[in-house]
């Protein structure tokens, strides 16, 4: 859906950075403030912070912008951000500590611990391991719009109904689902749930007090930054919707943190899993989680990682860290994208560097124009601005986007009717896999709620049978819904374009059409 894409690009005001406490600062980024202010410009990113560590210093932590646009509190190097999938890193060191203690293995077949898990495939469902969950070769791919859809149990449950788009352990297809999936080897072994047992195993070891993983303590926490997205055609604060309820799927992309938080854990991975004096992780974890498990091919969502990452042989995924090479060095590293806010975490192990952005724009490549630049300086690499090609491809993104809105504009039928009377389409649809949606006569006009009850849109007939959404919350844009009919003229299925959802009508004694007039 839109919600997923580049967004356009428009200029905007940049306040001047906010300094964090005076830390050593490597000579070599001396003139890195000015990039980056020009950077955020291009991408209008309000707000964002960067920390560097070399040789198990923390030689920059820096913050730039502002927390929430129309507001004056700085970004700093202590402002929390939502670090989105570089969590994945959490939860892939989490489990590796139970490995390490022959708990689990990274083998361990998926159905030992969730006796109920099933996918499609009989085969797939008996041999998958938690080691395939981490690295997304299930050959099941992330079904992307069912997250709105969806409570955590639900979800789960639901993708036993999806088919998989390739064969078992031969293509690379990121999947949320299956690290939330496994997330639960962690209660089912220890008995404590995620949230716990990371904050005892990893974050207060690594004195990481600021970083949260409940919406409780983000709603407590002072100095967080707010999520931002193009509505309008202007950046704006956004409501986050995917998910609705973040506790629950914290293992996936839930973590809050600030850089110089962030600064601890990149300390702590750079130096084989010690930090102030103590093992938080065994080594043969991090050299699980940096070891290529999965080759990337060309083509989707490969050809996104390349152009993040450019210039390597090979591209692979870890536990947890995608691996590559970069002019000799091995680089692990993970984006973070999730509503309205961007991370980038890299790590090269044999130069004893790391780099953490954090941003509060949505889908804002930014971060990977900024890593590049601080990964030429550090590692002394041929000069190459990362950043013109990034946004050339944006902007190449948006103005087919855009073509294609004016296609579906140009199908509109003025001042159309819809067929059939709108109590006829007012009801429950449901799928095995794509869950509730439901549709109401409101003000005289559908109204669409999906799984999320607060994830409304409303509806405008389009032409015969189709009618364009408008979500409520404008930054997931437009969609448009389609019914197929029976033979009795009765809307018998509905299929949501953008989000590829489709339902099928649910006839049943409590299944009335609403007649409200309200």
């Amino acid at each position: 859906m839109r919600a997923c894409r580049l967004l356009p690009l428009l200029l905007c005001l940049i306040t001047s950075p906010a300094l964090a406490a005076p830390r050593p600062q490597a000579p070599d980024l001396q003139d890195l403030d000015g990039y980056v202010q020009q950077v955020m410009h291009d991408w209008q990113v309000p707000g964002l912070a960067i920390a560097v560590v070399k040789e198990g210093k923390v030689v920059l932590a820096r913050g730039y912008g502002v927390r929430e646009l129309g507001k004056p509190g700085k970004v700093d190097a202590d402002t929390l951000f939502d670090i989105g999938s570089n969590t994945k890193q959490f939860t892939a060191a989490a489990l590796g500590t139970l490995v390490a203690a022959g708990k689990l293995t990274w083998d361990t077949p998926v159905v030992d611990e969730l006796p109920h898990f099933k996918l499609q495939s009989p085969y797939v469902t008996q041999n998958l391991t938690l080691r395939d969950l981490l690295t997304h070769r299930s050959g099941y791919c992330d079904p992307g719009a069912v997250w709105y859809t969806s409570d955590a149990d639900d979800i789960i449950e639901r993708m036993r109904w999806q088919k998989p788009e390739y064969g078992f352990r031969t293509t690379f297809c990121y999947n949320n689902v299956q690290y939330l999936m496994a997330s639960r080897f962690i209660p089912a072994a220890t008995g404590k749930s995620w949230n716990d047992y990371v904050a005892a195993h990893l974050l207060q070891p690594l004195r990481m007090t600021r970083t949260v993983t409940t919406d409780a303590a983000v709603a407590a926490a002072n100095d967080v930054a707010a999520p931002h997205g193009m509505v309008d055609g202007k950046p704006s604060v956004i409501h986050r919707y995917w998910p609705h309820n973040m506790d629950t799927f914290a293992a996936v992309g839930g973590i809050w943190s600030s850089v110089n938080d962030m600064g601890h854990w990149l300390q702590m991975l750079l130096a084989g899993g010690h930090y102030d004096g103590k093992t938080v992780l065994a080594p043969s974890i991090l050299r699980a989680m940096e070891t290529p498990q999965m080759l990337i091919q060309p083509g989707g969502v490969g050809d996104e990682i390349r152009a993040w990452m450019p210039g390597a042989h090979f591209y692979t995924y870890g536990l947890g860290l995608f691996v590559q090479d970069d002019h000799g060095h091995q680089v692990a590293w993970h984006a973070g994208d999730i509503d309205g806010m961007a991370s980038a975490v890299v790590l090269v192990p044999d130069a004893q560097l790391g780099i953490v952005v954090l941003s509060n724009m949505n889908q804002a490549n930014a971060r990977f124009a900024i890593v590049a630049r601080v990964l030429q300086t550090m590692l002394d690499l041929p000069q190459q601005d990362l950043e013109p090609g990034l946004l050339a491809q944006a902007k190449k993104d948006q103005a087919e986007s855009d073509a294609m809105e004016k296609k579906l504009a140009d199908t509109r039928i003025p001042d159309a009717k819809p067929p059939l009377p709108l109590n006829d389409y007012a009801g429950t649809w449901k799928d095995k896999l794509d869950g509730v949606a439901r549709l109401t006569v409101e003000h005289g006009h559908l109204v669409l709620r999906l799984g999320n009850p607060d994830f409304i849109g409303d509806l405008e007939p389009w032409h015969g049978n189709t009618f364009k959404v408008t979500w409520r919350y404008k930054f997931y844009g437009d969609d448009y819904a389609t019914f197929d009919v029976d033979a009795m003229r009765h809307p018998a299925s509905l299929k949501l374009e953008e989000m590829s959802l489709h339902y099928e009508r649910v006839k049943s004694s409590d299944d009335t059409p609403n007649n409200s007039s309200k």
